[in-house]
């Protein structure tokens, strides 16, 4: 072989080589690039879960602090047509809409499937929460004795302070799990004073605007 024709085949043999190098470096690159996407997607939805169970269990804390006294709730229930308000608000647009990306929570390898099963749990708390509500509104609930109508409240007083629990214990293990992201949640400390003034202040003058209504319906 001469030195002209071995130059030659030298040349398609790096050429070759070249060829081969920058399509596995593409592969790699688009792998990483993928791996990356991925990764982003997955902080979204766990940053996102997170704001949305903090928000849930910030409301039930708050819901709990404005608690009325349950001697004051039963002597409001010997008016058999009184019907509490509490309001649901709730929040589960993420876990609903996004149920298929809950394999997320657990952390890289899922070595934290545990935290999976909390996060369900919460969220099946928060939904009994609703159906609780829902019944003060059923005619079944007019038929029942003032204590019934008391423990029924009580039972949602309850209820939402499993949810609160179990948002606390989340949340705290959310914050070491995902350390890189960095959580923070409001200061209760800095907003305690300021909200929970507020919901007292919400709370009298409903207690206020109640004993009205029943000193109307006492006098026809």
């Amino acid at each position: 072989m001469d030195t002209e024709t071995l130059n030659n085949v030298l040349f398609v043999i790096r050429l070759g080589l070249v060829t081969i190098l920058l399509w596995l470096l593409s592969r790699v690159f688009d792998l990483w690039q993928t791996a990356r996407a991925k990764a982003a997607d997955r902080d979204a939805y766990i940053q996102a879960i997170y704001a949305e169970i903090a928000f849930n269990t910030f409301d039930m804390g708050r819901f709990l602090q404005a608690e009325v006294p349950i001697e004051k709730i039963e002597a409001l229930f010997e008016n058999s047509s009184f019907i509490p308000h509490i309001t649901d608000a709730r929040h589960t647009e993420v876990y609903a809409s996004r149920i298929g990306e809950l394999h997320f929570v657990a952390g890289e390898g899922h070595q934290n499937t545990s935290l999976v099963g909390k996060l369900v749990r919460l969220y099946g708390e928060l939904e009994k929460v609703t159906q609780q509500i829902e019944g003060l509104s059923k005619a079944s609930f007019q038929t029942i004795s003032p204590k019934g109508k008391t423990n029924t409240v009580k039972r949602i007083y309850k209820t939402c302070g499993v949810c609160q629990m179990l948002g606390e214990d989340i949340l705290s293990e959310m914050e070491l799990t995902f350390a890189h992201l960095n959580f923070s949640r409001i200061d209760r400390d800095d907003t305690k004073a300021s909200v929970y003034s507020l919901n007292r202040e919400e709370l009298s003058s409903r207690l206020r605007e109640l004993s009205s209504n029943l000193d109307r319906v006492n006098k026809k």
